[in-house]
Parts: structure tokens; C-alpha cells; sequence
């Protein structure tokens, strides 16, 4: 039993001695947890990774149709304006002769500014306003705002080219019905003629473009003014705010990420504006309401200087990146406060 006793105590020697072998060590540092952690993060990087290129895969037939429609004709372009051309066909290389005379010499194009960003301020003041006190104004009725909706959002749904047309007609003297109601009401309106006016030519299309548009920014005034919380109203009552207090105070300020993006909006839209000038005045009398784009196509088709008309469209493009960022970076924080 003294043998026994000695002997018992000899196991866990030898399991002491497995331990401190070098197998036993390579399996501790095999399950160690820093190994463990590395290779699942190798695992799920392996499946970022995988995930990455199926995403890519799905992606790829868009970023095709974004560099075919969109990033080749900037570039082509970008090329154009800088050579003089036959038609279509690249000629001479002139570099930026062609920026430095529509910058420096040509009236017309310096025309065609001043009446783009005349309109597209207008446009944007006007179409706000409107479009605020249209949909303040629906949003109080209590019957009948389904009506007011479809009748003042219709135009919106017209394309431009009749708008422009229907306009025109109404603008015509002697026949235009304008003209013909004024006339029947005592007025001496029977030969006036404001598209032909250079005075009034651009208002007269900005009151067409009201029409138009001013119906969906009241759509969207109106969606954003009936989102608003309650509460802020019942408090304000409480205090004795009045109506035009509680414009003031609440609906203006809870809409400016609506305002900020409907400027921003219009801002691009207006400044591109081409098809409603051109069927109401093709930009005249004299120049009076040409935009940058009737100018760029009367230039590239008519006088077949594409080169010198695609370097004024590049002008544009720049002159609207600009506007935009400037836009962004001045009603965005505003926005992001009332958001937040």
C-alpha cells in the first residue's frame, strides 16, 4: 500500500509533463484569442470583400449608362469647345479663344446672361411666394382642397410647348383673347402686344412660367404644411398668436428644408429654361428675352458654330455649379438646424 501510495502521485506528473510538451503549447496558442479574432476578421473581410464585388457586379450596368450619357459627352464636349469646327466635324485647335470671346466680346451672350439670371431670380422669388401663400390659403379650407389641387397643379402636368403655345395666343393682338376680353371691357387693349414688346417680352413669359409651375410648389408646400405637428399651433393659440404670427413663427421656419430644396430645384431648372422662350419669342424682339440656351442653339444650328456654342454651354454649366453650391452651402445649414 506504501508502494501504492508513492505511485498514485505519477499521473499527474506525466499529464504535468504533456502540458509543458510542445504539442500542448501549439494547441493553447492554436485557440488563443487574438488568433481567433484575427482569422474572423479575415473571414469577414473575405466577405466584404465578396459582398463588394456583388454589389459592383449590380452597379455596373448603371455606372455603363452613366459614362456612355454622361461622362462622355461632358468630356466630348469639353473637346468641342475647344477647337473651331466644320459642322460637326473638329477642325482648327484654338484652345480658349472661344471663353475669352463670349466672356469679353460678344453682346449678345452677355445679353443672354443677364436675362437668364434676371428670370431665374424672379422665377425662384415669385414661384416661392406663390406657391407659400397658394398652398397657406388651401390648407385652411376645409372642403373642396381636392378640387383646389387638381385645378391649380394641372398646368404642371402640360408640356411646355403647348403652355407656351396656348400663351401666345392669349398675348396675340387684335385676335389674342387678351386682347379681345380687354377690349370688350372698355379697355384699349385691342393692339397691345407684349411679346412683341422688348419692354415687357420676359415678364410676359415669367407670367406663363408662374402658371406653370406655381401649382407644384403648392403641392409640395401643402404636403409639407400638413406634416407640421399640431401642437406647435395649439401652444401658440394658448398665447394669443395670431394668424400671420404663427406663419411667422412656425410654418416658415419648419419649412425651409422644403424651400431649400424647391430653390434649389428651380434655380437648375430655370437656368436651363429654353423650350417655352423658344416657342413664345425664340428670343426676341431684339435680343429682349434671349436665354443662354436659345442663344447656344441658334448659334450651334443656325450659324453652325457648334464649337463656339458648346463653349457657352460650358460657361452655363459652370455659371450653375456655382449658383447651386453657392444655394447649398447658404440655405443647408438651415435646413439641417430644423431637421435636427
Amino acid at each position: 500500500m506504501v508502494a501504492e501510495a508513492h505511485a498514485a502521485p505519477v499521473i499527474p506528473c506525466v499529464s504535468l509533463d504533456r502540458r509543458a510538451s510542445g504539442e500542448t503549447r501549439g494547441t493553447f496558442y492554436k485557440d488563443s484569442p487574438a488568433l481567433i479574432e484575427s482569422r474572423a476578421r479575415m473571414a469577414f473581410l473575405g466577405r466584404s470583400r465578396r459582398e463588394g464585388a456583388i454589389d459592383l457586379l449590380f452597379l455596373l450596368p448603371i455606372l455603363v449608362i452613366l459614362g456612355a450619357f454622361l461622362v462622355y459627352p461632358l468630356i466630348y464636349g469639353i473637346v468641342l469647345s475647344v477647337h473651331d469646327t466644320k459642322g460637326f466635324d473638329l477642325t482648327n485647335f484654338v484652345g480658349l479663344d472661344h471663353y475669352v470671346h463670349a466672356i469679353v466680346g460678344d453682346a449678345v451672350f452677355h445679353r443672354s446672361l443677364l436675362n437668364t439670371f434676371l428670370f431665374t431670380g424672379a422665377a425662384v422669388v415669385l414661384l416661392t411666394g406663390v406657391g407659400l401663400s397658394l398652398a397657406v390659403l388651401v390648407a385652411e379650407v376645409k372642403r373642396g382642397r381636392t378640387f383646389f389641387r387638381i385645378v391649380f397643379f394641372a398646368p404642371f402636368v402640360l408640356a411646355s410647348v403647348a403652355v407656351g403655345e396656348v400663351w401666345k395666343f392669349l398675348y396675340a393682338p387684335f385676335f389674342g383673347i387678351a386682347a379681345t376680353v380687354g377690349s370688350a371691357l372698355g379697355f384699349h387693349t385691342l393692339t397691345i402686344a407684349p411679346l412683341a414688346d422688348a419692354n415687357t417680352a420676359l415678364w410676359a413669359i415669367m407670367v406663363a412660367f408662374l402658371w406653370r409651375f406655381a401649382g407644384f410648389i403648392m403641392v409640395v408646400y401643402l404636403a409639407a404644411i400638413q406634416g407640421l405637428p399640431r401642437e406647435y399651433y395649439e401652444y401658440a393659440v394658448l398665447e394669443g398668436a395670431g394668424r400671420f404670427a404663427q406663419f411667422r413663427r412656425i410654418t416658415w421656419p419648419l419649412l425651409w428644408p422644403h424651400t431649400f430644396t424647391l430653390v434649389l430645384l428651380t434655380t437648375l431648372g430655370t437656368l436651363r429654361i429654353f423650350d417655352m422662350v423658344w416657342v413664345m419669342t425664340e428670343g426676341g424682339p431684339s435680343h429682349a428675352t434671349e436665354t443662354v440656351a436659345t442663344d447656344v442653339y441658334v448659334t450651334a444650328f443656325r450659324f453652325l458654330q457648334v464649337g463656339y456654342a458648346q463653349a457657352m454651354a460650358m460657361i452655363l454649366l459652370f455659371l450653375i455649379l456655382l449658383l447651386a453650391l453657392v444655394e447649398y452651402r447658404f440655405f443647408e445649414r438651415r435646413a439641417e438646424m430644423v431637421s435636427s
